[in-house]
């Protein structure tokens, strides 16, 4: 260690300006302290040690840090604002699809505006929770992107705290290149989040599918093919309306559901039924077309796919044809739950993987729906006796 002299603090700065970790002692012989500049708040902090050349190597690993955009290296100084930003250019968020990508931006800008964005991460608590959901639920002017004095359901209350909690998740498990953690546990770990009570997730009666089924050729040709798949597979109106041709093989009977058109990234290739065979077997004669083709093309463009809003529209019609409405809570997922919970004698896991979901406790949550008749059986039951040893 190298000597003192008494009666004067030593003192050095690393860096440049806008980029500067500064070392000093408060008073001549004590604890070296560092000062940096994070967002434009000064942040210090006691090393607590007295070595000054460790003090020099470890303002050259955190200048490091500053210059590769890793400031939250130090957890003191991790802010709102700087997580908000780390986790949204972070790989786990860019592998999402560029649509959730948005909506997550601005649902975390959301709540981190409202918290405070110089609001050091590790002092988040339930109240401030709390204190969210209500304004939230109220409509508060001051939220950003949220018409004042709107009224929503819990659900949405959640959805914004959850990218929150993403953030604060990744950020625990995260290292900066100098190894320390960006954050040392999940402030919010245990905190409960608004759940809707009374969930709106309608399923569509098979009836009801059969009546839309059969005004759907009258409103849109495409329309009876795009109603047959998502009826015949389960999967999502996304995933249905950009299949292309080249994607579907007919000698082996199966469709390949490609990663980039699925919320999760999931890429498959899955089996069809007779049903959906015939459907684009109709269509592709029709259409005369094979290849890196849209199977639903735009009417406008044939070479890009229809748009959601297109099929919103013209399932919209068909309910109209057919002098019916569409239940609250969904157009085409009503479709979706419709083929799980008609599927509720087969394994979870074959299930789930045969209508593209990764993770089973989704088609449980969201999606499988009780159903009168199963539970009709379950209460009559045969009784069987249980005989005592």
């Amino acid at each position: 260690m190298t000597k003192r002299k008494l009666g004067r603090c030593w003192s050095r700065s690393i860096g440049e300006r806008g980029h500067r970790v500064r070392l000093y002692e408060a008073r001549p012989g004590g604890p070296i302290m560092r000062s940096v500049y994070i967002n434009g708040k000064e942040d210090r902090k006691s090393l607590g040690h007295r070595d000054r050349e460790v003090a020099i190597r470890q303002a050259y690993q955190l200048l490091s840090a500053l210059l590769a955009n890793e400031t939250a290296i130090d957890q003191e100084s991790l802010t709102l604002g700087l997580l908000a930003r780390l986790y949204l250019e972070s790989p786990r968020h860019e592998r999402k699809k560029k649509r959730t990508q948005r909506d997550d931006a601005t649902k975390l800008k959301r709540v981190v505006a409202f918290l405070g964005q110089d609001r050091n991460v590790k002092s988040l608590c339930e109240s401030d929770v709390a204190r969210f959901v209500v304004a939230r639920r109220r409509g508060d002017a001051s939220l950003v992107a949220v018409v004042p004095g709107e009224r929503i359901r819990d659900r949405t209350v959640q959805a914004d705290l959850v990218c929150l909690v993403s953030a604060l998740r990744w950020a625990a498990g995260e290292r900066t290149r100098v190894g320390d953690r960006l954050l040392s546990e999940n402030p919010l770990a245990g905190v409960s989040l608004p759940r809707e009570a009374n969930p709106r997730q309608p399923v569509m009666r098979h009836d009801e599918y059969l009546r839309l089924l059969k005004v759907a050729d009258s409103v849109h040709s495409l329309l009876e093919v795009a109603l047959v798949l998502a009826e015949g597979t389960g999967r999502r109106i996304s995933a249905v309306r950009t299949l292309r041709w080249e994607d579907v093989d007919f000698r082996a009977g199966t469709i390949r559901w490609r990663a980039k058109h699925d919320k999760m990234g999931y890429e498959q290739v899955a089996p069809m039924s007779d049903a959906v065979s015939g459907a684009l077997r109709g269509l592709r004669r029709s259409q005369q077309s094979i290849g890196n083709t849209p199977v639903f093309p735009a009417p406008r463009d044939p070479t890009r796919p229809c748009s959601r809003h297109l099929l919103d529209d013209w399932l919209r019609r068909a309910y109209r044809k057919a002098k019916m409405r569409p239940r609250p809570g969904g157009l085409w997922h009503p479709i979706r739950r419709k083929w799980v919970t008609e599927r509720k004698g087969y394994p979870l896991k074959d299930v789930a993987v045969a209508g593209g979901w990764r993770d089973e406790q989704t088609v449980l949550r969201a999606y499988q729906q009780a159903d009168a008749e199963t539970v009709r059986k379950v209460v009559f039951h045969p009784t069987q006796r249980v005989s005592s040893p």
